[in-house]
């Protein structure tokens, strides 16, 4: 125990990262145990055997920086073991000495760790909830199942740090402990034109892989996947290439200007940052490269969740929607066992009609405007020679130009004419009950009752709404009992669809939340680690920084000064490696807004997500970075007299 206090600066980040990690795990498996969350959809599977999966994948990835860490810890305590050794302590009994420690540090954490992800656990219950539009109040539950597997999960993790640690004790001999701590920085001199073809090759690698997945979002392709996947890392493998060598050619450039380099102590910061840079290069290129792809997921994860949330309406706008494609005399036994299960407010039954010389299905003005009855949206009235166009979104612009170079059709021998005006796009299906090709023609009764019908096509309005068990029961009714009446079919073999708009929406959202939360989780695993690695290149160094501030402290250097200088010493070293990421971050959401925007409901989502990534991002990091600098400062400058 009292090794333990000795050594607390050097644990707290660990215990920090420790804690953190557990609360995750423990929150988010929460989810996957909560009744309350399973209850929300039929594949809600998706989300909560997507969270466990994805806490075993953490709990690896957290192994190895757990053995990080426990390295930098023997590191930081080598004179300490080689003292303990030469006075003739068995290296079994230094073992279970650090065993002993170590244990004590993880079960705290473990605890502080549960206690965390308790609250956690609330909170991200009531997002969950909030996600499915269901009224849920944040309360704190304790689960032992949660537990059980979080604590299994966590002896993998630390389990495998203190193996190998405790080999590394025992194979390692008394002078490597007493002397590694002073071995010279290995540095080599480079020219400003080597340092520029190689970062003019990264930012090109990054540029490429841009291009590929802009490719890939803007046109169709039967290689999509793979072409995708490549430009995702062309962008990685450029990050961390570009991130190799940029920090030394950064510290380069600050040593020529002399006339900065010379003011005030810029000149101890410049050794300092130079000797940090030397030393971590592969480390910040690492740490930048883990910075793009959380920030990335975690960016593509809430904006795909909510996006799509705020489409739901446009998907199922919809009670109950019930497509044949053929044409049958009535719906009225459908209607019949839809009544029997929930009430019925209102229901429109109509066809699509057909004819060679237009390219997309053809609706009578009363059919669709009771559909627009519906959605309650306002009526459209046409001409006897007009006719109007209802399409999704990204039809509109090519509609519109067809429209204005001839706006005109024959029909039933009536000439029909049309304008942009006469163009609309509200959400009413028009891939399935409103067209089947995103787009329908809609004219006058006397012009589509005299065409041949095609499709039949109901839409029911419920009292109350409707369960996402009645999606079940009707589709069985429909495929098993109900004998209709066809007048006419295109083929043999009639194809039919229902959907319910309480089902789809429960069922989508399932899928897309388990985007946005396995999204969320693993970018935040990923910062946290990034940030706990960064932390303690920073501390490895308080040997010889303690050294050099205590010198300029001699010199004549306040204490606030030296403060104030390992503040922007810290602070540089920090911002290095999320600039690019943060910046990368930017060009992301600016061309997601410029492809994507039109077709989320919310333009604003787009924007408000990036912000929400960068405000997740800076608070983590903010507190990383003010535990780095608490616990640098206190060794530096708190041991000396």
């Amino acid at each position: 125990m009292r090794n333990v206090h000795r050594s607390l600066r050097n644990y707290v980040l660990y215990f920090t990262t420790l804690t953190l990690i557990v609360a995750l795990m423990y929150a988010f498996m929460s989810l996957s145990f909560s009744q309350d969350i399973q209850s929300l959809a039929e594949n809600i599977s998706l989300l909560t055997k997507g969270l466990v999966l994805l806490s075993v994948v953490v709990a690896l990835i957290s192994a190895f920086v757990t053995t990080y860490a426990m390295d930098f810890i023997f590191v930081q305590r080598k004179k300490e073991f080689a003292t303990y050794l030469l006075m003739g302590m068995e290296s079994r009994t230094i073992v279970r000495l650090f065993l002993g420690e170590s244990a004590v540090i993880g079960a705290a954490a473990f605890l502080c760790g549960t206690a965390l992800g308790t609250i956690f656990s609330g909170l991200f219950a009531k997002m969950a909830m909030d996600v499915f539009d269901v009224p849920y109040a944040f309360q704190l539950r304790f689960s032992g199942a949660s537990m059980a597997l979080s604590f299994l999960l966590f002896l993998l993790m630390y389990g495998v740090g203190l193996v190998r640690s405790t080999a590394v004790i025992k194979r390692t001999a008394i002078i490597q402990l007493l002397y590694d701590h002073v071995k010279n920085e290995a540095y080599t001199g480079r020219s400003l034109r080597w340092y520029a073809v190689y970062l003019l090759s990264s930012v090109g690698m990054i540029v490429l892989g841009g291009v590929l997945v802009r490719s890939v979002v803007t046109e169709s392709s039967s290689i999509a996947v793979p072409i995708l996947l490549l430009g995702s890392a062309c962008i990685l493998l450029g990050v961390y290439a570009f991130y190799r060598r940029f920090p030394e050619l950064f510290v380069e450039l600050m040593g020529r200007n002399k006339g900065h380099v010379y003011r005030d102590a810029n000149l101890f910061t410049l050794g300092e940052l130079r000797s940090r840079v030397n030393s971590s290069g592969r480390m910040l290129a690492v740490t930048a490269l883990l910075f793009t792809f959380s920030l990335a997921a975690m960016f593509l994860g809430l904006v795909t969740g909510a996006g799509y949330k705020a489409n739901i309406q446009a998907e199922y706008p919809y009670d109950v929607a019930v497509a044949i494609d053929a044409v049958v005399a009535d719906f009225h036994e459908v209607l019949e066992f839809i009544g029997a299960e929930s009430p019925v407010k209102d229901f429109v039954s109509y066809y699509l009609y057909h004819d060679p010389s237009v390219p997309m299905e053809i609706l009578a003005l009363s059919d669709y405007n009771r559909l627009r009855e519906q959605l309650g949206l306002e009526k459209q009235s046409l001409a006897e020679n007009q006719y109007l166009i209802h399409c999704e979104w990204a039809h509109q612009k090519k509609i519109k130009q067809a429209l204005a170079a001839d706006g005109r059709i024959t029909l039933s021998e009536t000439q029909l004419v049309s304008h942009a005006g006469l163009v609309f796009s509200e959400p009413m299906e028009q891939a399935r009950m409103v067209g089947t090709q995103g787009r329908a023609m809609v004219v006058p009764d006397q012009v589509a009752f005299s065409l041949e019908a095609e499709l039949s096509r109901l839409v029911v309005t419920l009292a109350d709404g409707g369960e996402p068990a009645l999606r079940g029961e009707l589709n069985r009714f429909i495929r098993n009992e109900w004998k209709p009446l066809v007048l006419s079919a295109p083929s043999q073999r009639v194809t039919m669809s229902v959907s319910v708009k309480a089902w789809g929406k429960a069922n989508s959202l399932a899928g897309f939340s388990a985007l946005s939360f396995c999204g969320l989780y693993l970018s935040i695993v990923f910062i946290v680690l990034s940030c706990t690695v960064l932390g303690f290149e920073q501390l490895a160094s308080v040997v010889r920084s303690r050294r050099a501030y205590s010198i300029i402290g001699r010199l004549g250097v306040t204490d606030v000064e030296r403060k104030r200088l390992i503040l922007r010493d810290l602070a540089v070293f920090f911002l290095i490696p999320a600039v690019l990421p943060c910046s990368l971050l930017l060009l992301l959401a600016r061309g997601s807004h410029k492809v994507f925007a039109a077709y989320i409901a919310q333009p604003s989502t787009i924007p408000i997500y990036t912000a929400v990534t960068l405000f997740v991002f800076a608070v983590l990091y903010g507190l990383y970075f003010a535990g780095a600098y608490f616990v640098f400062s206190r060794s530096v400058l708190g041991t000396e007299g």
